[in-house]
Order: C-alpha cells, then structure tokens, then sequence
C-alpha cells in the first residue's frame, strides 16, 4: 500500500472521470497549544485530540468536480476558486479501493500539500506555498467513506499541525452526486 499518490505532470488538464457535483462542508477549530510534533511518543495522539473550545470557521463549497476509478483508485477532483483564496489550483481526494478508509488529499498548483489521513494514524507530509516548505502533521480521528464511482459521502474528522504555526480540528463533509446535463 501506497498511500500518497504520485502523479506524472502532463500538458492535459488535470481533471477527469465522470462529471460529478461536489458540496462539502467544512468545520475547524483552532487547537492552540496542541503540537504534534511535540507529542511524547508514548502519548496517544487521541488522548491530545480533546475538544479544545474556541472559535468554529464553517466553509461550504458546491463545484463540478470528477470521479476517477483508475488501477483500483477512486480520485474525486475539482479545481479551487477565488473564493477559497487558492484560485489556479486543483484538489484531489483519493483511496485504493482495498483500503478505503485511508484518505489521501491533494492540492496542486500555486500551494501544494499532500496528506493522508487514516483513523488513529499520525502521519507526516510537506506544506509547499511560494514563500517555502513547511513541514505537516495530521492525526485521524474518524474516517467513514461511502464513496464510489457513483458518488457517495464521505466523512472526515481530523488534526493537522503546520510546525511552529498552527494547529486546527476539521470534519469535513463530501457529498458527490452523478452531475446529469
């Protein structure tokens, strides 16, 4: 098992598949203080994992999007807009049919960022923005996927720590309905 995808850039557009409609609800919460990174290896990270109170940000996305079933790989992906601030740039949320409850999400273009999120697993990646790199920590606490190449849902609960900046809580809702013209 792979879990981060690699992809051979190309001229062609990155999206393809079946036309899909894509609504997804977001939610975080700030998590100040917690580190990842700094956790004591004998610590488990769900035990750092507590409601922390706080300021909720709610997003909401509707776009046309694609589902790809490519070599036992289902790839929802769909391109930002101006309103979420990364125009220019395309998503991708992807798993191996054999293990889909290891989610792998992607964002190519100006800020680039690959991570995986599987429950209980504390995984580590690279945030690339134009100013630099910064190293990435994410810890899955719920992942419940019904995604198939018809559509689906799926449903994400998970931390991510950028080291030394910020750390934040985010369930995140996809819901991805057949897009008929």
């Amino acid at each position: 098992m792979t879990p981060i995808t690699e992809y051979e850039k190309t001229g062609t557009s990155p999206l393809r598949g079946k036309e899909v409609l894509v609504e997804m609800t977001s939610t975080q919460c700030d998590m100040t203080g917690v580190g990842f990174f700094t956790v004591r290896r004998d610590l488990p990270p769900e035990r750092v994992l507590k409601e922390i109170g706080g300021e909720n940000n709610q997003y909401s996305l509707f776009s046309e999007g694609y589902l790809d079933l490519e070599e036992g790989r289902l790839t929802l992906s769909y391109e930002e807009t101006a309103i979420e601030g990364v125009e220019g740039c395309y998503s991708y949320i992807s798993f191996d049919l054999s293990d889909p409850y290891c989610i792998t999400v992607e964002r190519r273009g100006a800020i680039e960022s690959s991570f995986v999120i599987s429950k209980g697993q504390r995984m580590y990646s690279v945030y690339s923005t134009p100013f630099g790199n910064i190293d990435m920590c994410t810890y899955g606490k719920r992942v419940e996927n019904e995604l198939s190449e018809n559509g689906g849902t799926l449903l994400l609960e998970y931390a991510v720590e950028l080291r030394g900046l910020t750390a934040q809580r985010t369930k995140m809702e996809v819901k991805v309905k057949e897009l008929k013209r």
